[in-house]
């Protein structure tokens, strides 16, 4: 039975953690959990944080498609516009999101995320055109691209609020040049169908390639 009249005033008052309670649990990734502590924090102390998904005052932009090409290392990207009652699209801006293979997967995934996010902020598309590469899950690189498939789809859906259009490798090669075409050959397609003077042989030539793919009709939700 429960004491009634309980003696207190001797006991040390502890201070709440957060001044907004009461607070819930719930089941989040692993990985995610300081980040997701770190960033309630800040909102709980009343910080003005940036980076919020787009308001509907910030539309996304309708003729645009964005493209990416997976990778835990080397993370390929690229923007294209155009209009479907035109002939081609043209190409916006491309690149890579780069991390160190000596820091820990989840800082990696978080600088993924972060570097995501302000992407999908600037650039507002409408589409996203997502690889779908081939898994193997019983090899440490398998495991690892896995985990950035799921920040990239998390990522695009908080932004932009759309599934990806997921394109397998051979086809979007097959529908640039032929499912066994090399980076290079990649290139010289892509330089040619946006007038572009020499590229990088880096990821962002695949990426340039899925957007168009995607623009294309190639893929599925």
């Amino acid at each position: 039975m429960s004491n009634p009249n309980p003696v207190t005033h001797h006991l040390r008052k502890q201070p709440a953690k957060w001044l907004h309670i009461p607070t819930k649990v719930i089941r989040v990734p692993e990985i995610f959990v300081e980040a997701i502590e770190s960033y309630a924090k800040k909102l709980d102390a009343g910080q003005e944080l940036m980076n919020f998904p787009p308001s509907p005052d910030h539309p996304p932009q309708s003729n645009t498609w964005f493209g990416l090409k997976p990778s835990i290392s080397q993370l390929g990207w690229a923007v294209i516009e155009g209009d479907e009652s035109l002939t081609e699209p043209h190409l916006l801006d491309y690149g890579t999101i780069e991390t160190n293979a000596k820091d820990p997967l989840a800082q990696r995934l978080a600088e993924i995320e972060k570097d995501l996010s302000d992407l999908l902020e600037q650039f507002r598309p409408a589409r996203v055109a997502l690889e779908t590469p081939f898994l193997n899950t019983e090899y440490p690189s398998g495991r690892k691209l896995l985990q950035v498939l799921g920040a990239i789809n998390a990522t695009i859906y908080r932004y932009c609020h759309v599934l990806p259009v997921t394109i397998y490798t051979a086809s979007w090669k097959s529908h640039l040049d032929s499912a066994r075409a090399d980076r290079e050959e990649i290139a010289g397609t892509v330089e040619s169908l946006f007038n572009l003077p020499r590229l990088p042989l880096n990821a962002s030539v695949d990426a340039i390639a899925i957007a168009y793919a995607g623009w294309c009709g190639v893929g599925s939700v």
